[in-house]
C-alpha cells in the first residue's frame, strides 16, 4: 500500500508541475504598452526646434506633439556644473530644502547636475544671492507631450497608438544623448 501512495504521490507532483509549465506557455497580451513620452527640453526651446529634434528620431509610430504641456508644477531648475557643486552646497544651495526639494530628484546630464526646484525658490532673495555669487541663473523647463494615441476609443492597439516597452527604452536612450533634451519618460497605458 506504501508503494501505491508514493507512486500516487509523485504523480501528483508531475501533473502539478505540468500544468504549472503549460500556463507559463501561455501568451498574453497584457505585454507594458506605451501610447506616448514626456520629454523636457532644455529652456528656450520653441516647438518648431522640438519638431526638428524629433524628426532625426526613430519614433516608431505617426504621432502628435504639444509643446505648451503643463504637468502641473515642475516649472523650473538650475544646472550646476558637477565641479562647482561643493562650493555651491557649502554656500547654502541645500540650507532650505523648499528651494531644491521640488519632487523630483536631480539628476546628471553631461558634466552638469539639473536640480529642479520650486516656485518658492524663485521669488526667494537669499535663493538668488547664492546662485548669483556662483553665476547660476533658474531656467524654465519646456515641457513636451509626445502622443501616440488617436483620436479612437481604443488607446491600446500595438502599432496604431501605442508601442512595446522595449522600443520606448530605446527611444528614450536615443533621445536623452541629445542636448537640448533633459530627460524622458514614457506613458505607460494603465490596465
Amino acid at each position: 500500500m506504501n508503494k501505491i501512495k508514493k507512486k500516487m504521490a509523485f504523480f501528483i507532483v508531475l501533473l502539478i508541475l505540468v500544468v504549472f509549465y503549460g500556463f507559463m506557455q501561455i501568451p498574453t497580451d497584457r505585454e507594458t504598452k506605451i501610447d506616448g513620452f514626456l520629454i523636457q527640453f532644455e529652456n528656450g526651446t520653441a516647438e518648431p526646434e522640438a519638431k526638428a529634434i524629433l524628426e532625426n528620431y526613430n519614433m516608431t509610430l505617426n504621432y502628435s506633439l504639444d509643446c505648451n504641456w503643463n504637468n502641473g508644477g515642475y516649472k523650473y531648475y538650475i544646472k550646476v556644473y558637477k565641479d562647482d557643486l561643493p562650493n555651491v552646497v557649502r554656500d547654502g544651495l541645500k540650507k532650505d530644502e523648499n528651494w531644491t526639494d521640488s519632487g523630483l530628484p536631480s539628476f546628471t546630464k553631461g558634466d552638469y547636475i539639473i536640480y529642479p526646484v520650486t516656485e518658492q525658490a524663485v521669488h526667494d532673495k537669499d535663493f538668488h544671492e547664492i546662485l548669483e555669487r556662483h553665476n547660476i541663473q533658474v531656467k524654465t523647463f519646456v515641457w513636451c507631450l509626445v502622443s501616440y494615441r488617436d483620436n479612437s476609443t481604443r488607446y491600446d492597439i500595438l502599432g496604431k497608438n501605442c508601442i512595446r516597452e522595449k522600443d520606448a527604452i530605446r527611444i528614450k536612450n536615443e533621445l536623452e544623448t541629445n542636448g537640448k533634451i533633459l530627460t524622458v519618460m514614457p506613458d505607460y497605458i494603465q490596465y
